[in-house]
C-alpha cells in the first residue's frame, strides 16, 4: 500500500458542453483507463455538486486500492473484505501483528465516510448490476435502504460494522453549538468583508453553510426581504427557468441592509474587476484567478476560524453549522416562553425544511436556562392558586 504506483486513481477530466463550455468530472481510472460502472455512479453523486462525487471518490480510491493489495476486485468483495478495509483504516498495516492501539491513524467518524461511499456504491450496484455485498446489523442481513449525504452515517445498520471493529478511543470534539449573543456581536464586529459577515448572519437565520453558498442572485428579493437556497439536503435542487421549489425565508432588515451593501460594493467591484458574471450570490473577492467565481465551502471554513481568532474565541471549538443549532433554540425558547405566539412543532419543520419533528432533537440543548425558568413559573404559577 506504500507504492506510489497505484493501480486505481483520481483523475480530473475536462468535457466541452453543446454550448462551447466546459465542465470538470473526477473520475476513477483502473491502469489510466476510466472504470464504466463505477464512474456512473460516481456522477451520480456529482449532480447537485461536483465535490460531493470527488469526496466519494477520493475514498474509494482507497478502497480499490486496498482490495488491489489483497488480490481481490470490488465487484467480487464480500462483506468481509469490508470489514477488514475497515480494520485496515483504523488499525493500520499489521506489521508483525504489532497493533497501533494507542492512536488510530483515521478516527471512527473519518472511518464511518468510507463506510458510507462503499455501502452506497454497492446499494447502488446492487441496484444496477450485481454485488456479493450485503449489510449486516446486529438483529438483521438486508440491503441497505437509506441514503445518507456528505458522508455523514446516521444509522445503527451502517455503525454496527464500525462499533465490531473498534470501540472509540478519541473523544468527541467540542464544539461551541450554540452561541451566546455575546460570541455572535464578536464574530460579527471581527469579519474583513461585508460578504463574510453577510454569511454567517445568514446562517444564524437557519440557513445550512452549503445552502448559504448555493444562493443565487435572483432567488434574493430586497423588496420582500426574502432569500432561499438553489440546493438543500435531500431536496430537488432549483433549476434555470423554472420556479425555485425550496423553502424561504424572511430575514431582518439589518441583515438586507448588509446584504445590500455588499452586492452594490464587494460584489459589483469583483465582477467589474474579473470579468465573471456569477449567478451566485457570494463570489470570491480576492484578486486572484478566482475573483468572481462562487465562495467554497473550505475557502469560508477558513474565514470563519480566522475571524473567531481574532474575536478571542477557540477556533477549534468553531463550525458552520452552530449558526442553525442557535437558531432552532431561539424558536424553540420563543415557543416556551410565549406559547400564544403559536410556534408549533410543524411551524419549525417548515423554518428549517425538515420532514419529521424528530430533527428537532438533534439541535436541542437540553441545559437552556431560559426554557427551564419558563417552564418552572408555568408550573409554580398554576400551584399558586393552592399557597404552594
Amino acid at each position: 500500500m506504500k507504492n506510489d504506483k497505484k493501480r486505481f486513481k483520481l483523475v480530473r477530466f475536462a468535457f466541452e458542453t453543446q454550448s462551447d463550455g466546459m465542465v470538470y468530472r473526477y473520475m476513477i481510472t483502473d491502469y489510466q483507463i476510466p472504470m464504466f460502472e463505477i464512474n456512473q455512479w460516481i456522477e451520480s453523486r456529482s449532480l447537485q455538486n461536483a465535490n460531493t462525487g470527488k469526496e466519494y471518490a477520493k475514498k474509494l480510491v482507497v478502497y480499490l486500492n486496498y482490495l488491489h493489495s489483497i488480490g481481490v476486485e470490488y465487484d467480487t468483495a464480500t462483506n468481509r473484505h469490508v470489514k477488514s478495509f475497515i480494520h485496515y483504516l483504523l488499525y493500520g498495516g499489521l506489521e508483525e501483528l504489532k497493533l497501533k492501539f494507542l492512536e488510530t491513524e483515521i478516527v471512527c467518524a473519518t472511518a464511518g465516510r468510507y463506510l458510507t461511499a462503499i455501502t452506497e456504491l454497492y446499494k447502488w450496484l446492487a441496484n444496477n448490476y450485481e454485488t456479493n455485498i450485503t449489510f449486516q446489523t446486529k438483529t438483521d442481513t438486508y440491503r441497505a435502504r437509506k441514503s445518507f449525504l456528505y458522508g455523514q452515517i446516521y444509522s445503527c445498520d451502517y455503525q454496527y460494522i464500525l462499533d465490531s471493529s473498534l470501540p472509540r478511543q478519541k473523544s468527541r470534539r467540542e464544539y461551541i453549538k450554540w452561541y451566546s449573543e455575546a460570541e455572535k456581536d464578536a464574530l460579527c464586529s471581527h469579519f474583513e468583508t461585508l460578504r463574510d459577515e453577510a454569511v454567517f448572519r445568514i446562517t444564524l437565520e437557519g440557513f445550512r453553510i452549503d445552502e448559504v453558498l448555493s444562493m443565487q442572485l435572483q432567488h434574493y428579493d430586497p423588496v420582500e426581504q426574502t432569500i432561499r437556497p438553489s440546493r438543500s439536503k435531500g431536496k430537488q435542487s432549483a433549476r434555470s427557468g423554472r420556479d425555485n421549489p425550496l423553502r424561504v425565508v424572511a430575514l431582518p432588515s439589518e441583515l438586507c441592509e448588509l446584504l445590500n451593501r455588499y452586492i452594490q460594493t464587494e460584489r459589483m467591484i469583483a465582477e467589474n474587476e474579473s470579468g465573471v458574471i456569477s449567478d451566485f450570490l457570494f463570489i470570491n473577492l480576492q484578486r486572484d484567478s478566482t475573483q468572481g467565481k462562487p465562495l467554497r465551502y473550505g475557502n469560508y471554513y477558513a474565514i470563519l476560524k480566522r475571524c473567531a481568532q481574532r474575536a478571542g474565541l477557540d477556533p477549534e471549538k468553531i463550525r458552520t453549522h452552530s449558526g442553525r443549532s442557535t437558531k432552532v433554540m431561539e424558536y424553540l425558547e420563543r415557543q416556551a416562553l410565549h406559547p400564544e405566539d403559536g410556534i408549533t412543532d410543524a411551524v419549525i419543520m417548515e423554518s428549517f425544511g425538515w420532514r419529521s419533528a424528530d430533527s428537532i432533537v438533534h439541535y436541542r440543548n437540553h441545559n437552556n436556562q431560559v426554557i427551564a425558568k419558563a417552564v418552572m413559573e408555568k408550573l409554580h404559577r398554576k400551584k399558586g392558586g393552592a399557597n404552594d
